[in-house]
């Protein structure tokens, strides 16, 4: 069966504004979301959503069955190509989807990403991809980073033995370095320890906690530092 997250059947008709569809399951197709023709024309549309890190055999986030249906997604984030206006396949960068936090990190893609013609966010800026918004006030939600506070292109990168993770800080403070992956699972922690003002530097050798070396792929390195946090996205291939 299809839709992990949900599925339209028959002659229904859904629509999804701001939801975040991620890391549901579903054998055959669709495991985010499945339309489900069963005799007649199962339907869905939608805006503003973040759909990724869903599972099915076939390895679609949307798919369909028993007849199908029809699909209408505008300014959304699919981990898949798929028509519509303003639709990107990137990855959104949560802040931590080990504990279920689903904010946007700063430098999201999907920050100032959803339908212009949308209500803006509480914040007064243009809507947010997904359920929760970015707040660029930095009160009651994720904080601005200060400018002052720097994470640096990780070098080299690509890379294939070690790279290279700077930043800079204007004051003395605790320094969090965290490395993690696609799905937003923690593999190493650099660096948690309290740090003097000015530049730091890290290496990784592509290892994770149990000093295992992690496969080639798309990860994230995360500085945080004083209530700001930044994130780079790392590379690693194989020699």
């Amino acid at each position: 069966m299809g839709g992990g997250g949900v599925m339209v059947k028959g002659d229904g008709n859904i629509i999804l504004n701001n939801n975040t569809i991620v890391y549901n399951l579903a054998h055959l197709t669709g495991g985010g979301i499945c339309t489900f023709g069963d005799g007649g024309v199962a339907t869905f549309s939608g805006v503003n959503n973040i759909i990724v890190f869903n599972t099915a055999d076939d390895g679609t986030q949307y798919g369909s069955t028993h007849g199908g249906g029809t699909s209408s997604l505008t300014y959304s984030c699919i981990s898949q190509d798929m028509p519509g206006i303003g639709n990107i396949n990137d990855t959104p960068m949560f802040v931590n989807a080990t504990i279920d936090d689903y904010h946007l990190q700063f430098g999201s893609p999907c920050i100032d990403a959803g339908d212009p013609a949308s209500p803006p966010d509480p914040d007064g800026t243009r809507a947010d991809m997904g359920a929760l918004y970015y707040n660029q006030t930095g009160i009651g939600g994720a904080v601005n980073p200060s400018s002052a506070f720097e994470m640096y292109p990780a070098s080299p990168n690509p890379f294939s033995s070690v790279v290279d993770i700077s930043c800079s800080l204007p004051d003395d403070g605790n320094l969090r370095i965290i490395v993690y992956d696609i799905m937003g699972r923690e593999v190493f922690t650099l660096i948690d320890q309290f740090s003097t003002s000015g530049i730091h530097s890290v290496m990784w050798d592509g290892r994770n906690s149990s000093g295992e070396r992690v496969e080639s792929g798309v990860y994230f390195c995360r500085c945080e530092f004083d209530g700001a946090a930044q994130s780079k996205q790392l590379i690693l291939i194989e020699d």
